[in-house]
């Protein structure tokens, strides 16, 4: 009987935040188009970023003074984790923002 009570609180939850999401203005479609913006942190797709120091990007080196492209960017519960990068050789690599963020550095944006 509780978890029966409990289902039912959590829909009512969800269309309640349905709801109040299309009571914005511009509505769900317009809160969902600016969130990547805050997220990014002048990292997107396209983006050129500059290795300040020899990194380990999944099984490749990345040297010092050697540029990567961002090919894709992976967020977590709205929160901007990792990204893609276009390695020279042309194969894909994912890089934690942590990585990003100690050794990289943004030439293009």
């Amino acid at each position: 009987m509780f978890s029966r009570n409990r289902r039912s609180t959590a829909g009512s939850l969800i269309v309640a935040v349905v709801a109040a999401l299309a009571v914005v203005p511009g509505g769900a479609a317009e809160a969902a188009e600016e969130a990547p913006a805050k997220v990014s942190s002048g990292i997107a797709v396209g983006v050129q970023l500059e290795a300040v120091a020899d990194v380990k990007v999944a099984r490749a080196e990345v040297a010092r003074g050697s540029r990567v492209s961002v090919a894709r960017l992976i967020e977590r519960q709205g929160l901007l984790t990792a990204v893609d990068v276009e390695l020279a050789d042309g194969h894909i690599a994912r890089v934690a923002m942590a990585t990003v963020r100690a050794s990289f550095r943004v030439l293009s944006e």
